[in-house]
């Protein structure tokens, strides 16, 4: 794999994450007899699977909005080619971290 598909991967495992766990809460509340949890627990519980699904479908539009607006041009990009997150408040001014390298490009701001 090249270091761009281990971006896109890395910028993906957010979303995996949480369709595992929404998979597992269901297969977990499925086998679960309804006596065991107290009826105000498993009112909430039973919606879980929903809200992490909800949140990785979330995850995965911004992710993929990303790495479009990578791919077009229109985001910030590194000297290797991959993508730089927000700014960050460092010891030596603000910087930005490229999510393909890691290496962390600083921000030149007009004063």
């Amino acid at each position: 794999m090249t270091q761009l598909h281990w971006m896109a991967f890395r910028m993906y495992l957010p979303t995996l994450a949480c369709l595992l766990l929404a998979f597992a809460s269901t297969w977990l509340l499925t086998s679960a007899e309804p006596a065991a949890l107290a009826p105000p627990l498993g009112d909430a519980l039973r919606w879980a699977p929903y809200a992490l699904l909800g949140l990785a479908a979330l995850l995965g539009v911004v992710a993929s909005v990303r790495l479009l607006r990578c791919e077009t041009g229109d985001a910030l990009i590194c000297g290797c080619g991959g993508l730089l997150g927000g700014e960050h408040a460092g010891r030596w001014g603000t910087y930005r971290t490229c999510a393909a390298c890691g290496r962390r490009q600083g921000v030149l701001r007009n004063r």
